[in-house]
């Protein structure tokens, strides 16, 4: 059974490690210090009590009410069971009841599925920043929260 709830920093760094895909796993303390006194959210997603996925974010603008959708990822052992959608869900939900009235997320053309996932969860392109080359670019996305 799946179960989204608010989670830790160790937690998010233990799944975080184990994701290949993720280059960096930066401390505790590194994530703070990006974060800084900003309003944040850290989800992580259980399968029968086993950590699976985490997606975490932060407040980026109080007066235009925007947060950022940082960093998140599914374990390779529970991928393609829509857990990755539902965090994003969640995440949606929670932060527009919070009173963020847009939420925003960067990708790379190297994450073809977290494109497509964000594309047909009504995100839109904002941006496209040249790095090396064409799989590192960063795609910026953003989407309207519907608040309550």
């Amino acid at each position: 059974m799946l179960t989204i709830r608010q989670g830790s920093f160790e937690e998010a760094i233990a799944i975080k490690a184990n994701i290949p895909e993720m280059l960096e796993v930066e401390p505790v303390s590194q994530l703070l210090e990006r974060i800084g006194s900003s309003p944040y959210l850290l989800l992580i997603a259980e399968v029968d009590g086993e950590l699976a996925g985490f997606k975490l974010g932060y407040e980026t603008s109080k007066a235009q009410a925007c947060f950022y959708s940082w960093q998140g990822g599914v374990l390779p052992a529970y991928r393609s069971q829509g857990i990755a959608k539902k965090l994003l869900r969640a995440q949606e939900i929670q932060v527009a009841e919070l009173g963020y009235k847009k939420i925003t997320v960067k990708s790379m053309n190297r994450f073809p599925h977290m494109m497509k996932m964000l594309l047909s969860n009504g995100y839109h392109i904002s941006g496209y920043q040249e790095k090396t080359g064409p799989d590192d670019a960063k795609i910026s996305f953003y989407k309207r929260l519907n608040n309550r």
